[in-house]
């Protein structure tokens, strides 16, 4: 039997988790969308949500590569859930940092300013509550992943989309 090259892998594992963070924030930016209509707020929906999600998976991925992570395979579900939870969640703080430190760098601040502001804009309201929906996107993709690797990928499929006799 030939073996899958690892780009087609890599590939199927990006637009696997992709598609599952791409539903949670379309979900939540239409939540969003709904509340702040009444303000007339307007901005594009799926576009938003594809660029997170895609942003996410990687961040999944890259961090899934980690020996702590891995270790996290013999705890109990529940377990491994949430220790998942919280080390990709460490994972969107650290790039959502170097993203606004290389921001403000290429803005022209100094190291010390840039990170001085990158810090500040991690307190902000909007990066504290983009925070709790990554989270719980992150809890939400964990328990699915769990469930997906406890039963495989067929039987999940065939619970969704095959009829009972």
């Amino acid at each position: 039997m030939k073996k899958e090259p690892l780009w087609k892998r890599e590939l199927k594992e990006i637009i696997a988790i992709s598609s599952v963070f791409f539903v949670i924030f379309v979900l939540f930016l239409l939540l969003k969308k709904v509340i702040t209509e009444d303000y007339k707020v307007d901005f594009y929906i799926v576009g938003t949500a594809l660029v997170g999600s895609l942003i996410i998976a990687k961040v999944v991925l890259i961090f899934d590569l980690l020996p702590v992570t891995k270790k996290t395979e013999h705890l109990l579900n529940i377990f491994r859930v949430l220790l998942r939870s919280l080390i990709y969640i460490i994972g969107y703080v650290i790039f959502t940092f170097i993203e606004h430190l290389i921001r403000g760098l290429i803005d022209g601040e100094s190291f010390s300013k840039a990170a001085e502001q990158t810090l500040h804009s991690l307190t902000t309201p909007a990066f504290i509550v983009s925070f709790v929906g990554v989270l719980i996107a992150f809890l939400l993709f964990n328990a699915f992943w769990v469930i997906r690797s406890s039963i495989g990928p067929a039987a999940l499929y065939a619970m969704f989309f095959k009829k009972k006799d």
